[in-house]
C-alpha cells in the first residue's frame, strides 16, 4: 500500500507524486503488528526538514527515475554540451537510489546548500528495518552497550519521538569524491511504536571543515521527528 508523502517544511517530492511504500505501521508492511485499541501502530512519520537546499527521492523503482531527471536537468540547466557528465549523474544517482532500496531504504535526501560560504554537500536516507514476527526485538540500550564494547561512540537519548540509539562516526572518504577529508557520519535508530520494527537515520557529509555545524543540523532534523497516528 502507497502512504501519502513524508512532507518536510517543504514537500519536495512534487504534486502527485506517490509516498514509499511499506511506511511504519502501514497496512502489509514488512514486521508491522497491528498493535491494540488503545496503541495503534503509527501509519506514518513525519520530518521537518530545511525548505531549501533538501532535494527528496522517495525510493520507489516507479518514482525515482523521474525525480532523478528532474535533479540532473536542473544541475545542467543552461548547459547543452555535457551530455555525458548528466549521463554519469544519472547512473550514480540511480546507483545509489537502488542500493539504498534493496537495503530497506524509504527515502533519500540529497543537500546541496551554502554555510558560511562554504558549498555544502551531505545526505539523509531513511531505512525501514523490519524483523519477522516472533523474533526478539534487542533493546536499544543493549544495542549502545555491545557499540560501546566496540569502542563505537553511541548513546541512547530521548528525543520527542521516543529513545533513540545515537552513533556519530567517521569513515574514509569514498572513492571519486575528490576529497582527503574523512566523512562524518550521525545516526538515529528509533523503535516504531508497538510493531516489531525499527526506523534508522542516516546522516552523513564529506565536507570536514563544517562537520560540528551539520551534526547539529543533522541531530535537529532527528529531533523533528513524529509518529503519525
Amino acid at each position: 500500500m502507497n502512504t501519502p508523502p513524508h512532507i518536510g517544511v517543504e514537500d519536495s517530492a512534487g504534486p502527485g507524486e506517490p509516498g514509499a511504500s511499506g511506511a511504519p505501521g502501514a497496512p502489509g508492511a514488512p514486521g508491522a503488528r497491528p498493535g491494540t485499541a488503545s496503541a495503534p501502530a503509527p501509519r506514518d512519520y513525519r520530518l521537518l526538514v530545511p525548505a531549501e537546499g533538501w532535494d527528496r527521492i522517495a525510493l520507489d523503482p516507479e518514482v525515482w527515475p523521474r525525480r532523478i531527471a528532474a535533479l540532473v536537468e536542473r544541475q545542467f540547466r543552461g548547459v547543452d554540451n555535457a551530455p555525458h557528465l548528466k549521463a554519469e549523474m544519472r547512473a550514480d544517482l540511480d546507483r545509489r537510489c537502488r542500493s539504498a532500496w534493496e537495503g530497506g531504504g524509504v527515502e533519500l535526501y540529497l543537500v546541496s546548500m551554502d554555510i558560511r560560504g562554504i558549498p555544502v554537500a551531505a545526505s539523509l536516507l531513511v531505512t525501514l528495518i523490519p524483523r519477522p514476527e516472533g523474533q526478539v526485538k534487542p533493546s536499544l540500550e543493549a544495542m549502545a552497550q555491545g557499540l560501546a564494547v566496540e569502542g563505537r561512540d553511541a548513546r541512547v537519548e530521548k528525543m520527542p519521538a521516543g529513545k533513540a540509539l545515537v552513533q556519530r562516526y567517521k569513515t574514509p572518504p569514498q572513492p571519486g569524491d575528490g576529497s582527503t577529508y574523512p566523512d562524518t557520519h550521525y545516526d538515529a535508530l528509533f523503535d516504531v511504536p508497538n510493531t516489531n520494527s525499527q526506523l534508522l537515520l542516516s546522516f552523513s557529509t564529506p565536507v570536514a571543515p563544517l562537520a560540528d555545524v551539520l551534526t547539529e543540523l543533522f541531530e535537529s532534523v532527528a529531533l523533528s521527528l513524529v509518529w503519525r497516528p
